[in-house]
């Protein structure tokens, strides 16, 4: 049909001269908006441009719209669920886990995994209810364990992303709480400092676990996870500026002066 060849010309060439008219940030963000979600170009545009271009709320709405732009039946998400549960109980738990981490190709202490539950909105570590795992194949718009392993190399980027790992390092303290618990245990603490930091690369981390664990010898609050992550991106390793007078908790505060009194002894 001719005319209906003319129109479908004309409509590309209006979603080219949109994009155009987008800053580079913006094309940067429809083009990840694009890999999470599938969405086609015109559509993510005007989906980011309604949340304000804001990436992760625009990925909310999607989500929040009951999946409206996700076409996955869930009579396919649960025969890949199937394939993981525990035999008796109606969840994932380690050894399906594990089986799922061989499947996509990442070792399950790799922190992209920690993407993965984040898009799942996992309560607990160590295992996926039902709706958890269909709520992180759905948000990724994945109809399949191999259409999630492409899109690692996406997610992986969130994790250089200061404004997205920020969110998987909050994440982080209520997912790696025992059930019923309002802190996380200091073991469990300085084992995720250790893999989240690694990441972020902020080099006192080593110091700040051996000040951790010498002195402070107890669970961590959550206030106290969530000021570290502004500490670090604040100081990095040149405490030279910290205000005690500021608002930091009172471990940062101990943390600073004893860092500096070994900085004087080596002196």
């Amino acid at each position: 049909d001719p005319c209906r060849l003319r129109r479908a010309k004309r409509e590309r060439g209006e979603v080219h001269q949109a994009m155009n008219r987008l800053n580079k940030s913006q094309k940067e963000k429809v083009r990840h908006f694009q890999a999470i979600t599938d969405c086609n170009e015109s559509l993510a545009a005007s989906i980011l441009r309604s949340n304000n271009w804001n990436l992760e709320r625009a990925i909310e709405y999607v989500f929040a719209e009951g999946m409206e732009y996700s076409n996955i039946k869930p009579a396919v998400l649960e025969k890949i669920f199937k394939e993981y549960k525990d035999k008796d109980e109606d969840l994932v738990m380690a050894e399906g886990i594990g089986r799922f981490c061989d499947d996509l190709g990442v070792d399950p202490s790799d922190p992209i995994t920690l993407v993965i539950s984040r898009y799942m909105a996992a309560a607990t570590m160590g295992e996926y209810t039902k709706d958890e795992f269909f709520r992180g194949f759905q948000r990724l718009n994945c109809d399949s364990v191999s259409a999630m392993k492409k899109k690692l190399p996406t997610l992986r980027k969130e994790l250089s992303d200061d404004d997205k790992f920020k969110d998987t390092y909050e994440y982080a303290f209520g997912f790696s709480r025992e059930k019923g618990q309002k802190s996380l245990t200091l073991d469990t603490a300085i084992g995720m400092w250790k893999l989240l930091f690694g990441i972020y690369e902020w080099t006192l981390c080593d110091s700040w676990c051996d000040f951790i664990e010498t002195n402070h010898k107890k669970a961590i609050t959550k206030d106290t996870w969530f000021q570290l992550f502004e500490f670090a991106k604040q100081f990095g390793d040149d405490l030279s500026n910290y205000d005690e007078d500021g608002a930091w908790p009172y471990l940062i505060d101990e943390f600073v002066e004893w860092r500096q009194e070994q900085e004087g002894m080596k002196a």
